[in-house]
This record gives structure tokens, C-alpha cells and sequence, in this order.
């Protein structure tokens, strides 16, 4: 086994993706991949040493050795705000529909030497962030928002909160992820918008020290889904299947210790 490097990773996902048609879905496919690729240009990102794992209805992402999180929480985030707004007003294809982005932002040391994707608990740890309910209420209760972003801990501390530059540490809201016996903080911002104003995230308010334990009490349920999905489908994911890409086939220890 060799050496973990320290990187950063992101991980995205279309939301609802499974509910549109499959024409839809390609047209999905083409705006997510294009709007990617601009921002990371716009943000200097340096896309051709990414690492990358596409599945359909969205992307992973391990970044360069050495990448600055302040591009990419600035202005790639900035860029992907505004190009998603842009798509969704301009309603150019036939076969368009709304493009809404889930986004989770880790970094930690990584395992690239996988023989079928990279090992260990924080390749996991973004996908639960991503798919964790405080983010998809946020975007529920928020349904002019285009962009919803999930940060871990290590991300909110060793880099917002140092500043300079934006986002702010005051946009973002601090939330409680339990999920397959493990309670992950992490801070939650949607661009342009108040989350302090969202009540329907106060049960995911997290306790002080909450982190790698055992769950607590149950989450109430998310709200119904506004365009007639059920909880059913909450978490399907077409292409990764659950936690990760190809059906929680992240291997390693999954465990926080």
C-alpha cells in the first residue's frame, strides 16, 4: 500500500436526475460537464491533473497535489453559481430541465493506488456529505437556489475560517450528519441565500462535540418532495448506486477513529 497523499476533494450530483426522461438526461449530462469545465478554467483549477470519476448524474473530483482551496471556494463556486443560473433562465434545448447541484468539499489524506478507486474513509466521506438530508432540506426549502454546498469540518476550519476571501465564514450554517453509524459536522452554504432563516434545518443543528460517534436520536423525515417524488426515491442514485460510485465500492476502513 502506498503513501496517502493530502488532497482536496469535491464531489457533485444533479438533483432528480433519475426522475427525467433519457433525453433529459443527456442534456443534463452535456450542461453539468460544460459548466465544470468553464468554471475550473475561470478558477485556474487546473482540470487536465484531475482525477476524476464521472457517473452520469455526477462527477468526483480528487484536485492537484497542492491546490489552493481558495479558488475553489471562491471563485469556482462562483462560476458554478452563476453559469447553473444562467442555463436554467435561458431554457435553450428541447429537452431541457432545471439543473440544481448538490456540492460536498473534503480534504484529508487519500489513497490513490486503489485497484478500483481510491480507499479509505475520506474518499467516502464527501458522497454521505453530499447526499446527507440537512443539505437536501436546505435546497428543499430553498427552491430558487441553484447551487446547495456541504463542507466538512476540516474544510470549514483549516480554510474558511482563515480567510481572506469568500465565502464568509458567517454564510455558512453548522449541521449534524448522522449516516451509517457516524456523525460528521459540517457547514452548509447556499450562494445567495440566508440559511439562519431556514427553521426546517434546526433539527440537524449540531451539538458541541458532535463528531465520529455513534448517531443520536433519529432525524425527523424530509418533507415531501415538491414535484411528486417520494421518499422512495430520496436516495437512489442512478449511476453510484449509495455512498459512492458503483454502489458504496469506496473500499477501506470506513470508520472515523
Amino acid at each position: 500500500m502506498g503513501v496517502p497523499e493530502y488532497r482536496v476533494l469535491f464531489t457533485v450530483d444533479i438533483e432528480d436526475y433519475s426522475s427525467r426522461t433519457d433525453a433529459e438526461q443527456r442534456t443534463l449530462q452535456a450542461a453539468l460537464g460544460r459548466i465544470l469545465d468553464d468554471a475550473a478554467d475561470v478558477a485556474r483549477l487546473n482540470r487536465r491533473a484531475w482525477q476524476r470519476q464521472d457517473g452520469g448524474d455526477g462527477v468526483y473530483v480528487v484536485l492537484p497535489a497542492g491546490t489552493d482551496t481558495g479558488p475553489l471556494m471562491d471563485v469556482f463556486v462562483r462560476e458554478l453559481d452563476a453559469a447553473l443560473g444562467s442555463y436554467n433562465r435561458r431554457q435553450a434545448e428541447e429537452t431541457w430541465t432545471r439543473l440544481r447541484l448538490r456540492m460536498a468539499v473534503h480534504i484529508g489524506p487519500l489513497h490513490l493506488d486503489g485497484a478500483t478507486g481510491w480507499p479509505g474513509q475520506h474518499a467516502v466521506q464527501p458522497a454521505r456529505l453530499r447526499d446527507s438530508d440537512p443539505l437536501r432540506v436546505a435546497m428543499r426549502e430553498l427552491p430558487e437556489a441553484d447551487l446547495g454546498i456541504i463542507a466538512s469540518s476540516d474544510i470549514y476550519r483549516d480554510y474558511i475560517t482563515q480567510g481572506p476571501g469568500h465565502p464568509r465564514p458567517t454564510l455558512f450554517r453548522p449541521v449534524c450528519v448522522a449516516v451509517k453509524k457516524q456523525v460528521y459536522r459540517a457547514y452548509l452554504y447556499v450562494p445567495r441565500f440566508d440559511l439562519a432563516t431556514v427553521t426546517a434545518l434546526g433539527p440537524y443543528d449540531p451539538e458541541d462535540g458532535t463528531e465520529g460517534g455513534d448517531p443520536g436520536p433519529a432525524f425527523p423525515p424530509l418533507p415531501p418532495y415538491p414535484h411528486g417524488g417520494t421518499e422512495g426515491t430520496r436516495a437512489a442514485n442512478v449511476s453510484y448506486g449509495g455512498d459512492a460510485f458503483g454502489g458504496d465500492k469506496v473500499a477501506g476502513d470506513k470508520n472515523i477513529h
